[in-house]
């Protein structure tokens, strides 16, 4: 069989109900602009479809069967109505944090078929795989898809270490604790661990946290904090480091200077990146 010639069976179904909403919406555009007391749509469609079926990597594929083609199976599909409510009080929500990792990151723990199997239970983010995991229902993921419970762990603790992307200078927002003019912003995924505050270490030593978030760090370094080794710890075993200089900015980063009518002195532009 050619594989190019049959396709998922999902995409078919999607293909389907596409072509019904464009009839859906066609008739509301007659119905409002043509002032219609009543008209009609169809309430369930009724379909039989020969094809041959083939199952590929975890998926049902089919190939619509010729006319001369008696060997095709036979799929006898029913379409009914559903309503927003229903699809929302229904269908299963994909990620509810922008911010959560798809499985696709796991890649280098878990195969393309052992994803899926953990998809077909209803995991589909690296956040839902650790809050299962943390309810002590790892083991029977496990178990139910054929999983060793050590391999999702090892996954689990390689998704949630943090990662650093970029290391910049910020002028300090009035809210901010602190009375450095300027401060540094670290940008990342993972930076904290179950809302606990991290560890960042520069140059070997501590350096005072004024805020943290798993996607972002403000710190207060001292004047020789400025260059060197980061090293950002989110929990006992799950750590980063990274090396970058930002020494041109440390002279600009002392505390605010009153100028005589009470203003603060201005600061030199910080690059919108820096890293």
């Amino acid at each position: 069989m050619n594989a190019q010639a049959t396709l998922p069976l999902e995409n078919f179904i999607q293909a389907v109900q596409s072509q019904l909403d464009k009839a859906q919406s066609a008739m509301a555009v007659k119905a409002r602009n043509l002032n219609l007391p009543m008209t009609f749509a169809i309430k369930d469609i009724n379909l039989d479809l020969r094809a041959h079926v083939e199952f590929s990597a975890g998926e049902i594929r089919i190939r619509p069967a010729g006319a001369d083609e008696k060997e095709a199976s036979v799929f006898h599909i029913v379409f009914t109505a559903i309503t927003r409510p229903m699809i929302e009080e229904n269908a299963a929500a994909f990620a509810t944090d922008p911010d959560d990792q798809a499985l696709d990151t796991l890649d280098e723990d878990l195969t393309e078929e052992e994803r899926r199997k953990l998809e077909w239970v209803g995991v589909r983010t690296v956040g839902k795989l650790r809050e299962l995991e943390r309810k002590g229902i790892g083991g029977e993921i496990g178990r139910v898809t054929n999983l060793p419970v050590d391999r999702l762990r090892k996954a689990l603790r390689r998704a949630a270490s943090p990662m650093v992307e970029d290391v910049s200078p910020v002028d300090r927002e009035d809210d901010t604790p602190g009375q450095l003019r300027r401060i540094l912003r670290v940008r990342g995924r993972n930076l904290t661990e179950d809302g606990r505050t991290p560890s960042v270490r520069i140059a070997g030593r501590n350096t005072p946290i004024l805020k943290a978030t798993p996607r972002e760090i403000l710190l207060a370094p001292d004047a020789d904090q400025w260059t060197g080794e980061m090293q950002v710890e989110a929990a006992p075993d799950l750590s980063t480091s990274m090396s970058f200089d930002l020494s041109a900015f440390a002279n600009a980063a002392g505390p605010a200077a009153l100028e005589p009518n009470g203003a603060a002195g201005a600061l030199p532009p910080v690059p919108e990146d820096v890293s």
